[in-house]
């Protein structure tokens, strides 16, 4: 069987679907389209001589449905001026009328309130509590709003029902903000009620995006820069904040995780490199403005506030010479403004059973039934190779090898926090535990986390804080090879009659329980500290930023087989320390003028300073094994080996940046980065990288004012700039000497004499290796229809990489194999589409759907540039499978054109090497021959066509169900199958025997009564072999939460603040064809686990 197809959709289609997508949100936006916001809508035209300031406001009431309050002692109404304007917002008319006074204003939707700047003659008698209720565009009471005075710390946060109570002085302005939501200012006049009534803000433009070295309103964004949607982290099942990445984020890919506490594999954009390691295309991670060297599984996702990805060279040159594959901005939780410690705490528990067991290995029953089938009219159990599995054979026995080393895992999840603020000082603190058994014996994970983010205001000019962290990681166990594990007979016992596990199993593989009785301790720390200050300068919008930090990493991993090195006991003592610290100073200038001209400079001066210290000891043939690791001199002396060393690196780095606004329409940034890295060579340790970027927001230009009804936003944007690569190690430009150690492979001097220790040049110094640079252009479009009931952006990029760092072959007469050297050059575009629609919102139900499109090809334009062949045309690398014209993921074999038969052995057209049932394989030179040099052809591309991802959440009263799909369309990858697995081989009498297991999902393999199989006969390969690649197409249930928040009444009597109950799903389902562990990695047979289906209950409480 083939599982359950899915259709899959070619291109021209999915652009179909997506435009009917974009159809039925617009229909449906139509029926619920709520009245927008008519202080925000409103466009007046005026037109005014030498008319005083009191006439020209009572005209604006008589023409509109605004009215203003100010009081005429304190606002100098009287006096006259003149004003011709057409269709101006009414804040902006308000700017121009009173831009020789010190007045402030604020809207209130129809109700303007116009008062002094400066009160202090006054505030003392005014000042006043004031109260009040803050709710939505429905009339729903919101808790949490944050309410801040105006350019003070003092704060306060709405209650359950939207109620807040703060001390303010009249004149001061309020400042209510709301995720979501458009932030409000309402000045302080002389009643002490003050109600809001908040209204969405769905495009967002209001908050503030991290940009690197600072933030930006996201309407002042020029560049391709996302904010990941990480609303739901603690429900669904993760251990890494990546993993709940995947799918969710055009353009990201998120790889597999295949061990507990392992990183998955990201990149953005796609592959810029000629390399495919995941190395080469890992983007720069960035913590609390900190370029981060650790593990992010180390990083408590519960403390994480936002993540925004740099995904175009113009917003990531910032970054320079370690952006080319895009940045990731990782911002933590601060102290929030509240009136008492807020408490949090989450609990989660997590089942995690395998998503199929098409590659379990079969077991008695099973198996004997497929050879069966496999092997018609013959003797089965004669044909197995030892006689032990032939008595197991006959008695029915199994061994269940599969059951003992493989279970059902779980993740077991709790964090805890206290967030705070005072009008001068800020904290978070949290703790969390996390304990994680995988689905093979022994694969285990537990870390224990600690963080402290601290913020206080010292005076008027001095800030200062701190963010800090702790993990301490288990990672012990040892694991049998899963691999190994599927190839033993069922029939074969692995066990002594005394009960311990055999040596060898079949006469020839080590029994994979014995890796069990290995001893390994592997225990890691890391510790990371930012501290920083941040100074008011005396120059109005200029600050200065300092940040110092530190990141300390150890690995001590401690281990001893007494199975190993041939059963005679080996062990190592494994230890490092990773340390790196940086120091950034940061100079920001920030000015509006006139409300019309908006700048924002930035200089960056930093250095960062890198080392790495290890020692390693190990030992073998012990006399005696009693204490095992921690002994390792009772090992052979002639065989143990201390290998010890420490490497360092620096860097020294310029940034500046200039972003410029006007009228809100118009924006410019510009940016320019210098690095310095030692690890390059003597001619190339300087690298400059620029970029500039400019946006247009059409929808603020008057002549769209006649859209204004169905066209809420309109923004183009373009960028284009260079980053750079600097993945070369510490001293790879350098000519590095190694020693050879006495007794082991040490040079001998004369005939018969001791060998004696040597040192010998091991690899060639290149001062010329200098950055690989990658330069993009990037295009963009922000829109939202309809209210902002419909809205996303489109992106296009098209990136060149040029001066890439390859290991090249040079001659063997040098005496080295390879040089790294500067080369090629590789073409990479693509396309993304992030579309988000409100289908229904209404007080009690509320339907929000996102969809996200990607598609992304690269090519090579060129390797090392030679044409040795003399045909004009630059010669590809067949050996590392790189093609000119074509992407680094090529599929390059033999072609499958059919199966022989039987009856073309009959017609006697089967060519020398094959059989029936082999692959027939096409004659691309029709030589009549067959050969790896004239018949193999480029047969497809590992990346995919394209990927797309759909998210619904869906909010009745206080429920809310979140389902996430995930798909790829295209791309091929080499698959493991049935005909790899069995194989035919001779004993010592000439004939077939069998020794090996099949997995369960391997029966479709040719016979004469089955020609059109999958895979190829089981009597072995033919002389020229294929390899099978299958399309890797899938549309994946990927993550699906249900969650229960109590009713606020409930919650009043049980003294919490807020509690909610949540269960959900993680790869509940996928369709697909194809049979390995993931479609998504290409995993077929392989040493990896199977994708795994997660089962999560878990409570979040505050109080």
């Amino acid at each position: 069987m083939d599982g359950k197809a899915f259709k899959v959709f070619p291109p021209s289609k999915m652009f179909l679907i997506m435009k009917l997508f974009v159809l039925i949100i617009c229909l449906s936006s139509f029926a619920a389209i709520p009245a927008s916001s008519y202080s925000q809508d409103t466009k007046l035209s005026l037109r005014v001589a030498n008319t005083s300031i009191k006439q020209v406001l009572t005209e604006i009431e008589e023409n509109s449905e605004f009215y203003f309050v100010y009081n005429n002692n304190l606002v100098n109404v009287e006096r006259k001026i003149s004003l011709d304007v057409n269709k101006w917002k009414i804040s902006k008319i308000l700017d121009a009328i009173f831009e020789n006074d010190e007045v402030v204003f604020s809207l209130m939707d129809r109700q303007i309130i116009i008062s002094p700047k400066n009160m202090a003659g006054v505030k003392n008698a005014m000042q006043n509590t004031v109260a009040g209720v803050v709710v939505d565009e429905f009339d729903g009471p919101l808790p949490g709003v944050s309410v801040m005075v105006k350019g003070t710390s003092k704060g306060a946060v709405t209650d359950f029902d939207g109620k807040y109570t703060i001390t303010a002085s009249s004149g001061e302005t309020l400042v209510f903000s709301y995720l979501g939501m458009k932030t409000q200012e309402v000045t302080v006049g002389g009643s002490s009620t003050v109600n809001i009534n908040m209204e969405p803000d769905a495009m967002g433009l209001e908050e503030f995006v991290v940009v690197g070295y600072g933030v930006s309103k996201k309407s002042d964004l020029t560049g391709a820069v996302v904010s990941a949607d990480i609303e739901r982290l603690s429900e669904i099942p993760n251990v890494s904040v990546l993993q709940a990445l995947q799918g969710t984020v055009a353009g990201l890919n998120v790889g597999a995780v295949d061990a507990a506490g392992e990183d998955p594999t990201i990149s953005i954009r796609g592959q810029n490199s000629l390399s495919s390691g995941a190395a080469a295309n890992q983007p720069l991670i960035v913590v609390d403005g900190i370029i981060y060297r650790g593990n992010l599984v180390d990083l408590n996702k519960a403390d994480i506030e936002s993540v925004d990805i740099l995904k175009d060279a113009s917003s990531a040159a910032i970054y320079g010479s370690q952006a080319a594959n895009g940045v990731m901005l990782i911002t933590t939780k601060k102290g929030k403004v509240i009136g008492k410690p807020v408490i949090n705490y989450t609990a989660s528990y997590t089942v995690q059973t395998p998503t199929s067991n098409a590659l379990e290995p079969m077991e008695s029953a099973e198996l004997k039934d497929f050879l069966d089938d496999a092997y018609p009219g013959q003797d089965v159990q004669s044909l197995l190779n030892t006689q032990e599995m032939r008595d197991g054979y006959a008695n029915d026995y199994n061994n269940g090898m599969w059951d003992i080393i493989t279970g059902d895992g779980y993740i077991n999840n709790h964090n805890i926090s206290v967030r705070g603020r005072s009008e001068d000082f800020g904290y978070f603190f949290s703790g969390g535990f996390t304990d994680v058994k995988g689905f093979i014996i022994n694969d285990t994970f537990k870390k224990i986390n600690y963080r402290m983010n601290l913020d206080a205001k010292i005076n008027d000019w001095l800030s200062v804080g701190t963010e800090a962290f702790v993990t301490t990681s288990d990672y012990s166990g040892a694991s049998p090879r899963s691999d190994l594990s599927l190839l033993v007979m069922p029939w074969t016992p692995l066990y002594e009659e005394d009960g311990s596990p055999r040596q060898i199993l079949q006469n020839t593989w080590t029994n994979p329980l014995l890796d069990l009785e290995t001893l390994d301790n592997d225990k890691r720390l890391n510790l990371f500290a930012n501290i920083h200050a941040d100074v008011k300068l005396p120059i109005d919008g200029l600050n200065y930023r300092v940040n110092f930090s530190q990141n300390y990493r150890t690995t001590n991993h401690d281990s001893f087989d007494p199975n190993g090195a041939n059963f005679t006991g080996y062990g190592y003592k494994n230890s490092s320390i990773n340390y790196n610290w940086t120091l950034d100073n940061i100079l920001t200038y920030t000015k509006s003028f006139n409300n019309i001209h908006n700048i924002n400079a930035t200089l960056v001066y930093g250095v960062e300073e890198i080392t790495t210290s290890f020692t390693n000891a190990n030992a073998q043939n012990f006399t005696n094994d009693i204490l095992g690791y921690n002994a390792l001199e009772s090992g052979d002396p002639t065989l143990n080996v201390i290998n010890t060393g420490k490497e360092g690196e620096q860097s020294l780095y310029t940034m500046g940046r200039l972003q410029y606004g006007f009228d809100n329409k118009y924006l410019l940034t510009g940016t320019i980065r210098r690095d310095g890295f030692s690890g390059f060579g003597t001619n190339e340790k300087i690298g400059v990288f620029p970029s500039i970027a400019a946006g247009w927001v059409v929808s603020e230009e008057n002549f769209m004012d006649s859209t204004d009804n169905w066209l809420n936003y309109l923004k183009f944007r373009g960028s284009y700039g260079s980053t750079g690569r600097r993945a070369v190690g510490r001293y790879d430009t350098q000519a590095t000497v190694t020693s050879t150690v006495a007794g082991n492979f040490g040079y001998v001097f004369g005939d018969g004499l001791t060998p004696t220790q040597t040192q010998n040049i091991e690899s060639l110094a290149n001062n010329n290796l200098g950055w690989e640079t990658t330069t993009g252009l990037n295009v963009g479009v922000d829109f939202a229809f309809l209210n902002s009931r419909l809205r996303g952006n489109v992106e296009y990029y098209d990136n060149s990489t040029k001066d890439i760092l390859y290991a090249i072959q040079i001659p063997y007469i040098t005496g080295f194999t390879t040089i790294n050297t500067n080369i090629g050059e590789v073409a990479n575009h693509g396309l993304e589409v992030s579309l988000t629609g409100q289908i229904v919102k209404s007080p009690d139900f509320k339907w929000e759907t996102s969809f996200s499109f990607s598609r992304n090809r690269n090519e090579i334009v060129s390797i090392l540039g030679a044409d040795d062949d003399g045909d004009g045309i630059e010669d590809d690398l067949v050996a590392n499978r790189l093609f000119i014209g074509e992407p680094t993921g090529v599929v390059f074999d033999y072609e499958i054109i059919g199966m022989w038969q039987e009856a073309d052995e009959e017609a006697d057209v089967i060519p020398n090497g094959f059989f029936p049932g082999t692959y027939k394989i096409a004659d691309l030179d029709e030589s009549g021959d067959y050969s790896a040099t004239f018949d193999k052809k480029i047969l497809g591309y590992t990346d995919p066509d394209y990927r797309f991802g759909i998210a619904n959440t869906f909010t009745y009263k206080q429920f809310s169900l979140y389902t996430f799909i995930n798909s790829i369309q295209g791309g091929k990858d080499y698959y493991y199958g049935t005909d790899a697995l069995i194989f035919g081989a001779t004993n010592t009498q000439n004939e077939r025997y069998i020794s090996q297991n099949v997995f369960k999902g391997g029966w479709d393999y040719w016979t004469p009564d089955n020609p059109d199989a999958r895979f190829r006969g089981l009597e072995g390969p033919g002389t020229y072999e294929p390899n099978r690649y299958l399309q890797r197409n899938f549309v994946r249930i990927q993550d699906v939460s249900l969650s229960y928040t109590l009713d606020k009444d409930i919650l009043k009597k049980t003294g919490f603040s807020n509690l909610k109950l949540f269960v959900s799903g993680k790869n509940l389902a996928t369709f697909t064809k194809w049979r390995g562990w993931d479609p998504e990695t290409g995993q077929g047979y392989t040493q990896g686990t199977p994708l795994l289906a997660n089962y999560t209950v878990g409570l979040n409480v505050e109080f």
